[in-house]
């Protein structure tokens, strides 16, 4: 079986293993050394590293353009095209199907390439006055090793790469899958995915990043239909497909002609080949992930390691079962292999394969120039950076107008100088990451220890899965079957069994529970008139709920205590633009209702209803597990907050929605209405209206359990001494006693 390396087809003088295994060996030096030195952290933190992706770990207060995911899409989705496709077809003509488990192997150990680089990227990225954030290798090669002139030497490179390997050939790609896919004439594509490409970097790094998160899971999802779509019949069985990965794996003096040095030429080039058109080791991740919006710098760092994992287990093994199966594991049948799809190109299956093709490019190219602009900024500023964006986009329409008149040649000779330079580009880089592994490690460690992240396997598989869910209709669907009427003896049967679950004290309720028509009625039911007693004393502030109290305390500035180690703003809580700075510096306690629990809300103290603040948002649980894990979680939860006037200073009351909880509603206004299928936040004043509402009337309810916090202004309460932190408490209870009054009752609002 003769390989591309082995070949004396014109593609074997493009890449060579004496430029090619130096490559290698110096990215898995890398790698190993800064597995060994952070201590395996894609095995202790890999499920912590999804549970950030997902963004339960967001924290909406810190600084910086992007979100995890949305930085996560845009370095991804780019280096699907160059990398994971076209490098594992190039990997497997190298080097045969043998090759995969090369790549699996050497994508554990390198894993931390960009753990690191992301790391640092944050760590030592500028903000201009303008609020843009300057990021990149550059910056941490100048303030850490001191070395200006190789971080000056380094984003010369990095220009020149973007301009070959980021913008030429990913351009080039798209002009032959436009052309000869798509069916576009002439320079008509290169145009008009130029236009879509301008369109996208003209609104600067955040457009890129919300681009990302549609065109990179769109483009991935339009990439699996057609891939089964289009190769399902003809796949061969996936695990005898491993097994022959194995052996080719151990086989390679057939590939080779023996020998341990053959051996290692061959497994060096053909990875090598795969980990450099995956962009492993040259920054452009490192220059994205800078502008992430985070509290601590590992967190992106983390998220960009999973890049790696994606590319090197999941989509280097789906491309090389497909190019397995229909034999194409050496030069001949890989190059011969995109006739086949051509074959069938007007098939919905195959346009979608080229749409899926196309977004991935496009992303690519986003990428890459984001990345180039970053590195002529840093060189000469902003007028050089304008100078390089129209250079770039000069650059692919040129390449592409040589490639329409001359063909092949064009795109052979711009693979070849793109991957030499990117080699070259990726020299300091890798050095200088082996040199800083201590840096990025101490802010990996400064992470887990003072942000309360938790990474226990099973507890991250849950918040996983969690955050998966679609937890909104979950709840509606639970929502839903809560109201049923069910026949007599069924509810009963049903009702008792819940009661007896949750140890539920019946005697309290208004109805018996042969009374209740559905579980909705029996969550909302009301307690007999003597069940609880409010405090009548004049200042006395009492719980609205029957709950247990999970943190109590001051307002730090705007910063409310979620749990050890995880806090949240004021802000975000509210929402509210008009009230929230009156809480800045308040006092603030929170009331969980499990299932057991009482489910109806009551007005902490006498007052008048000044408005209130809807905010749709998802339905995470409440409960201990996911308060303790999820960053901002209510915050990120639906919530309905009451703004409650009383004589001694304003409440907040914020009852925030939960899975399972199917509506929110209150007393005052029937016509809020939360958790629908259609949602916009909504505040709204009660301006010729006085809605007055005495201590202990029900203010609202929710159809199952959830939580309850109050926030009072500064300087207005004294939290009673004896609440204490994990204990159960009844509505009407005193949980503080104002100081003095301020206003008379009712106001002007």
């Amino acid at each position: 079986m003769e390989t591309f390396f082995q070949s004396e087809s014109k593609f074997s003088l493009l890449l060579g293993s004496d430029v090619i295994s130096p490559y290698f060996y110096l990215v898995l030096i890398a790698g190993l050394y800064l597995t060994f030195r952070m201590g395996f952290p894609q095995l202790r933190y890999l499920f912590l590293s999804l549970k950030i992706l997902t963004g339960n770990m967001d924290f909406k207060g810190s600084k910086g353009q992007l979100v995890h995911s949305q930085a996560f899409f845009a370095g991804i989705g780019s280096s699907l095209l160059t990398g994971s496709i076209i490098g594992t077809a190039l990997a497997v003509a190298y080097g045969g199907i043998g090759v995969i488990f090369w790549i699996w192997v050497i994508t554990f150990f390198i894993m931390p390439l960009r753990l690191v680089s992301s790391t640092l990227a944050i760590k030592f990225r500028n903000q201009l006055p303008s609020g843009r954030y300057l990021a990149g290798p550059m910056y941490f090669i100048e303030k850490s090793l001191r070395a200006k002139w190789l971080a000056v030497a380094f984003s010369f490179a990095a220009i020149l790469t973007v301009l070959s390997f980021g913008g030429v050939f990913p351009f080039l790609s798209l002009t032959f899958v436009a052309k000869e896919g798509l069916n576009f004439s002439g320079m008509s594509g290169p145009i008009s995915i130029s236009v879509i490409l301008l369109f996208i970097v003209v609104g600067g790094i955040r457009r890129v990043g919300k681009t990302a998160t549609v065109l990179a899971p769109l483009g991935i999802l339009l990439f699996i239909f057609a891939y089964f779509t289009l190769f399902g019949s003809g796949l061969t069985p996936f695990f005898p497909y491993l097994k022959e990965i194995f052996v080719q794996a151990f086989s390679l003096q057939a590939i080779e002609g023996g020998g341990i040095f053959g051996i290692l030429r061959t497994i060096s080039v053909s990875s090598g080949v795969f980990f450099l058109s995956t962009e492993t080791g040259l920054g452009k991740s490192a220059g994205v992930a800078g502008v992430v919006r985070t509290d601590y710098a590992a967190k992106q760092g983390l998220v960009s390691m999973l890049a790696t994992f994606f590319e090197g287990f999941i989509m280097a093994t789906l491309i090389g079962f497909v190019l397995y199966s229909y034999g194409a594991v050496n030069v001949e049948s890989v190059l011969a292999f995109p006739e086949r799809i051509l074959e069938n190109k007007d098939s919905i299956p195959s346009i979608m394969l080229f749409l899926a093709i196309l977004s991935f490019g496009i992303l690519s190219l986003a990428g890459w120039f984001y990345t180039g602009e970053q590195s002529a900024f840093y060189i000469f500023g902003e007028k050089f950076a304008n100078f390089f964006r129209i250079l770039f986009i000069g650059t692919i329409l040129a390449s592409a107008y040589l490639y329409v008149q001359n063909g092949e040649t064009v795109f052979l000779f711009a693979i070849k100088f793109g991957y030499m330079m990117a080699l070259i580009t990726s020299i300091p880089l890798l050095v200088s990451l082996i040199l800083l592994g201590k840096s990025a490690n101490l802010e990996l460690k400064k992470y887990i220890s003072e942000s309360g992240a938790r990474y226990e396997i099973i507890k991250d598989i849950y918040l996983l899965v969690l955050t998966l869910l679609p937890k909104n209709l979950i709840s509606k669907l639970f929502g839903y079957f809560s109201t049923l009427k069910l026949p007599r003896f069924m509810m009963i049967i049903i009702l008792k069994a819940f009661a007896k679950a949750y140890k539920i004290n019946l005697d309290e309720a208004e109805l018996e529970i042969k009374e209740y028509a559905s579980l909705n009625q029996f969550f909302t039911r009301a307690l007999r008139a003597e069940a609880r007693i409010i405090d009548s004393a004049e200042n006395a502030v009492v719980s609205p709920t029957d709950s247990k109290i999970t943190s109590f305390g001051s307002i730090t500035e705007s910063t409310i205590i979620q749990a050890k180690g995880i806090d949240y703003s004021v802000k975000e809580l509210l929402g509210s633009e008009k009230y929230y700075k009156s809480f800045t510096n308040g006092k603030y306690i929170t009331f969980y209702l499990s299932p057991q629990d009482y489910h109806r809300i009551h007005s902490p103290f006498f007052g008048q209803i000044l408005g209130y603040y809807y905010e749709p948002g998802k339905l995470f649980p409440v409960n201990d597990l996911a308060v303790l894990n999820i960053r901002g979680l209510f915050p990120k939860n639906e919530r309905l907050i009451t703004f409650l006037q009383t004589e001694y200073g304003k409440i907040a009351v914020i009852k925030v929605g939960a899975s399972n909880v199917g509506k929110i509603r209150v007393t005052y206004d029937n016509k809020i209405v939360t958790n629908n299928w259609i949602r916009f936040s909504k505040e709204h004043i009660y301006k010729d209206v006085s809605i007055m509402i005495d201590k202990g009337s029900e203010l609202g309810r929710f159809e199952m359990g959830s939580t309850v916090i109050l926030v009072f202004e500064n300087d207005t309460i004294d939290l009673a001494p004896n609440i204490v932190l994990g204990e159960k408490i009844q509505y009407g209870t005193t949980v503080g006693q104002f100081k003095k009054k301020l206003i008379k009752l009712p106001i002007k609002p």
